[in-house]
């Protein structure tokens, strides 16, 4: 388990290695989608504040149509007024030229007697007045007729100067209208284009991270066969020198001990009938499954590896009928090869390249599967 443990910390290091030259390469993407990620957000609000803008302006469009329209009606009104003082002005010009015109047309004779005929001084001072009581009245009406028309047409020249005013205002109004809008077009544009440069930026970003996760997976298996490769030259080391140290121990073993114990007749036997077979140890290994050279394999939805009882002894693990198979395979009472999973509960039983195998220990990582081997 410590080997293991050690092969897992390395592993985790060269993917931490891996991570790090691969974010080193990432980090311009992500400066450069940061980048645009303020510019589009710097444009929106540009946007806004315009659209803002063109509601404030349309408001005041609409404000100086209505000031327009009830100033032309105002207009039309003083007209009216103007052109019905200036008949009546007319009216009683024609009237006063009428008296007038009769007046010298019989003379100032016929004025002289019709006051000359008064029979009585009272009479006499009447006629007078009366005739003086025309004249003033012609003339106070024709002045005030005047002043009448000429306060009309000031009202009217003063509303038609404001209503030029307001034509004017809303000529500006307009004009700043469609500046805003068509520089609402333009950033609009621009957004546009800035949004179609973060995308393309996140999609750069995205696929780089996925290459730097594809050369990271790589370099982990790469160092994993690696490891695998130093284990399997270090068993095949220590298996020889086993070898060579039981041989001289083994007759005096035997001779003690005898054959009382199952397990290590099997041993023996598996033993003394491999040694002639091909394969690490002297075992038959099938073909098409996991192998000592073959340190990390793909089978049935999982990776698998493998760790050697000569290199941990795994004595905590308290495997009943613990055996040695003819395949190399550490198995159990029952035949299970012993297996170290992460992803499954102690005692379930997984079908492997090599056989069917049962969960005792933990530690192999997700997604991979460890046998116990004596390779």
């Amino acid at each position: 388990m410590k080997m293991q443990k050690k092969r897992i910390v390395q592993c985790g290091l060269s993917l931490i290695c891996a991570f790090g030259i691969a974010l080193s390469g990432m980090s311009v993407h992500a400066e450069e989608v940061d980048s645009l990620e303020d510019k589009t957000s710097n444009l929106q609000s540009q946007l806004e504040g315009i659209n803002q803008d063109l509601v404030t302006i349309s408001n005041e469009i609409a404000e100086t149509e209505v000031k327009i329209e009830e100033s032309n009606n105002e207009v039309f009104r003083l007209e009216a007024s103007l052109q019905i003082s200036r008949n009546n002005e007319e009216v009683q010009y024609a009237n006063m030229k009428t008296r007038i015109k009769y007046m010298y047309e019989n003379g100032s004779d016929t004025l002289l007697s019709m006051i000359c005929e008064a029979k009585s001084m009272g009479e006499f001072l009447n006629r007078v007045d009366f005739i003086q009581n025309i004249t003033k009245y012609d003339k106070d009406m024709l002045e005030n007729m005047v002043k009448v028309r000429e306060g009309i047409e000031e009202q009217e020249a003063e509303l038609k100067s404001r209503q030029q005013e307001l034509l004017d205002l809303q000529s500006q109004l307009d004009s700043e209208q469609a500046a805003l809008q068509a520089k609402a077009e333009e950033t609009s544009t621009d957004l546009a284009t800035v949004n179609a440069q973060l995308e393309a930026a996140r999609a750069a970003q995205k696929k780089q991270e996925e290459e730097a996760q594809r050369k990271a997976d790589e370099q982990l298996a790469k160092k994993a066969q690696e490891e695998t490769k130093q284990a399997s030259a270090s068993a095949g080391s220590n298996t020889s020198a086993g070898n060579n140290s039981g041989n001289s121990s083994s007759a005096g073993n035997n001779s003690s001990s005898g054959n009382n114990n199952p397990s290590n007749n099997n041993s023996s036997n598996n033993t003394s009938s491999d040694s002639s077979n091909s394969g690490s140890g002297g075992y038959v290994i099938p073909s098409g499954g996991l192998t000592p050279s073959k340190g990390r394999i793909w089978y049935n939805g999982h990776t698998e590896t493998y760790y050697s009882q000569k290199v941990l002894p795994g004595g905590g693990l308290a495997i009943p009928g613990r055996h040695i198979a003819s395949d190399g395979t550490i198995r159990d009472a029952d035949g299970y090869i012993v297996l170290a999973s992460d992803d499954y509960p102690r005692g379930t039983v997984v079908e492997t390249s090599l056989g069917a195998g049962k969960v005792y220990d933990t530690g192999s990582g997700s997604g991979n599967i460890d046998l116990y081997t004596d390779w």
